[in-house]
Parts: structure tokens; C-alpha cells; sequence
């Protein structure tokens, strides 16, 4: 079964890149290295040699609830991960073919940023018959050739303009099997706010 990897925001706070670094290093949004620019460059790409040190990760208090909220062991934001060291101890194995490992930091701590690098697309894993859009293009149905995708334990989809992350039994289980804080997932793809809980899956 596949299933749509999303950060549990009720109880961690949200992943956020350190703009300022980024603009140090590769510019202005308005600059020719746009492009470059991986607080707002969303897509699949590789990152590796683009910024000579750990990419400052942040996981800012944004209203009251966040109050209580923790810092997760591992973050999704926008079609990637956010590692900590033991998040990525853990799952390195599980994912490393799938993507990119750069490293951050979060408070002094060690941490890496993963960019899934594979496309449903890219096998034609994407069952055309049953996804659908509506007239906003807001995604209504989705589903994947799941023989086409099995290779990929994490994946992206051109679908949903790569923004949505997701995942096999394979990956859930090693979150699970290491202990790691800050994710759910849920076995409905097209929708990243599931109002079912019983069809979610929290881990830890």
C-alpha cells in the first residue's frame, strides 16, 4: 500500500529554510541564480555542491498553539525531509537511493535536508484513468501503477507539482522501527488533510 507522508502539525512545529543564508549565497529572488534558490525551488534536483555549509533549518513558534508544539525528529515540508541525526541514522538505508542527503543545522544540532529525486512520472507510474482534477485544479483523486513505482520507497509526482510526498510500506516501517517523532501518513493520496483520523496512521 502507498501512502501520503505529512508532518503531524497538531503536536511538532513546521520546518522552515533560513531564507537570509540562502540569499547570502545564491542571491536575491530577483538575482540570475534563482534557481538555486532551495527555500523556494521546490523541484527535484540535486543540491550537492551549491552551498558551502549546513543549511540553517529553523522550527519557528508561529501562534499560541505552537507554544507547546517540540521540534520532530523528522520533518515533511513541501516535498521533503527534514532529518535529524537520528532520523537519518535510521532511514539513510531506506531512502538514500531515492534522493539527496545536504546537511543542516537546527540550533547548533546536526541535521539534513532530503530531496526526493524520483517521479512517479518517470516509470509512468501514474494512473492517468483514476486521478483527477476539478476545475481549480485542486487534486480530486489520485492514484499510482503501483508494479511502475515499487522501486521508489519515497516519490514525487509532476501531478501534484511535486509539493506532496509519498511513500511504501517500506519507509513507514523504518520510521516506525526507529522511534522517530513528527510524521503521520494516510493511505488517502489526494488528500493531505484527512479528516478521517482513523484512516491515519500516527508514528510515535
Amino acid at each position: 500500500m502507498l501512502h501520503t507522508v505529512l508532518s503531524d502539525s497538531s503536536q511538532y512545529l513546521g520546518a522552515v529554510i533560513d531564507s537570509d543564508y540562502v540569499a547570502s549565497i545564491v542571491g536575491s529572488l530577483r538575482g540570475s541564480r534563482i534557481d538555486d534558490r532551495i527555500d523556494v525551488n521546490h523541484q527535484p534536483r540535486a543540491w550537492g555542491g551549491v552551498f558551502p555549509d549546513p543549511i540553517p533549518v529553523t522550527f519557528p513558534v508561529l501562534s499560541s498553539d505552537d507554544k507547546s508544539k517540540t521540534i520532530p525528529d523528522i520533518a515533511e515540508f513541501q516535498g521533503r525531509l527534514f532529518l535529524n541525526e537520528k532520523a537519518y541514522q535510521g532511514l539513510k538505508p531506506v531512502i538514500e537511493s531515492d534522493g539527496e542527503f545536504i546537511p543542516a543545522t537546527v540550533d547548533g544540532e546536526n541535521g539534513y535536508i532530503f530531496t526526493p529525486l524520483r517521479k512517479a512520472e518517470d516509470v509512468d507510474g501514474l494512473d492517468g484513468s483514476l486521478s483527477k482534477k476539478n476545475e481549480w485544479e485542486d487534486v480530486e483523486h489520485l492514484a499510482f501503477l503501483e508494479d511502475q513505482v515499487r522501486g521508489f520507497n519515497l516519490f514525487r509526482a509532476e501531478y501534484t507539482a511535486c509539493m506532496r510526498l509519498y511513500c511504501q510500506e517500506s519507509f513507514k516501517g523504518a520510521v516506525q522501527n526507529a522511534n522517530l517523532t513528527g510524521l503521520y501518513f494516510s493511505p488517502d493520496l489526494a488528500n493531505i488533510f484527512p479528516e478521517e483520523r482513523a484512516s491515519v496512521t500516527r508514528i510515535n
